[in-house]
């Protein structure tokens, strides 16, 4: 396996909107989608395809794995409500250095700022790289795959195993952390991007529209869209993100 694994964490169910990830957008799956924008990453490698879709066993995602398969890419399925082990088992299987963890709700990845934070997490030697001040939904965490193995052994709560990362953010005295300051042109932490609710899936689907439906737009030219037309923009404003906790 690449030294590099992309892991697309994705599931059916959803709270507060079920099957979003099959939801058609942009001529393709939603799943389908966010594929194509992490191919496009100068950390993907076509030959390896070093990108994992990883969900449940659960009945309900046996439509989604099949479906995956189906379409050429990798799939791994664990538990459902301890993703950490999950991305353990992963790890313990496909032996990565380092893991990009990113999630099956975000159709607008940015392959370039995830090339830029994997560069910065390899020069600071970080165990996990994370970015804030952009569109909610554009970015993924860079994490090295050693310390997902080894806090897999920890006595967690069920939040810190459902939520892969947050034990790591809370001990920031325990682990090498690295904060990347997006470019300029990212720096609008007012959008969301990220496909959640109804209204987000509404928002997604139109500003992909406004953009000419290409899957390959820069999410510089999206935030564009956004600054012109705060109609599109209306449409989501009032969605309030989950917390971790």
């Amino acid at each position: 396996m690449h030294d590099v694994l992309f892991v697309i964490q994705a599931r059916m169910g959803s709270t507060r909107l079920p099957k979003k990830v099959m939801k058609p957008i942009g001529g393709m799956a939603l799943i389908d989608l966010i594929v194509e924008r992490v191919k496009q990453s100068d950390n993907y490698h076509h030959k390896m395809q070093n990108l994992m879709i990883a969900t449940t066993v659960e009945p309900e995602d046996d439509y989604l794995a099949q479906y995956c398969m189906s379409k050429g890419y990798k799939v791994f399925r664990g538990s459902e409500a301890d993703v950490l082990e999950r991305f353990a088992q992963i790890v313990r299987q496909f032996e990565p250095k380092t893991v990009v963890r990113l999630t099956g709700d975000n159709p607008f990845i940015d392959p370039s700022l995830l090339s830029k934070m994997l560069e910065k997490h390899r020069q600071e030697k970080a165990d996990y790289t994370y970015t804030n001040g952009t569109p909610l939904g554009i970015s993924g965490e860079m994490i090295e795959a050693s310390i997902l193995c080894e806090i897999d052994k920890f006595p967690l709560t069920y939040s810190e195993r459902e939520h892969v990362t947050l034990y790591i953010r809370k001990h920031p005295e325990q682990f090498s952390l690295q904060l990347f300051t997006p470019p300029k042109e990212l720096a609008y932490p007012a959008y969301r991007f990220t496909i959640d609710t109804e209204e987000d899936y509404v928002f997604a689907t139109r500003l992909l529209e406004k953009a000419g439906g290409s899957i390959a737009v820069p999410t510089a030219e999206l935030i564009s869209i956004c600054e012109q037309h705060p109609d599109i923009v209306r449409l989501n404003q009032s969605v309030r993100q989950k917390d971790a906790e």
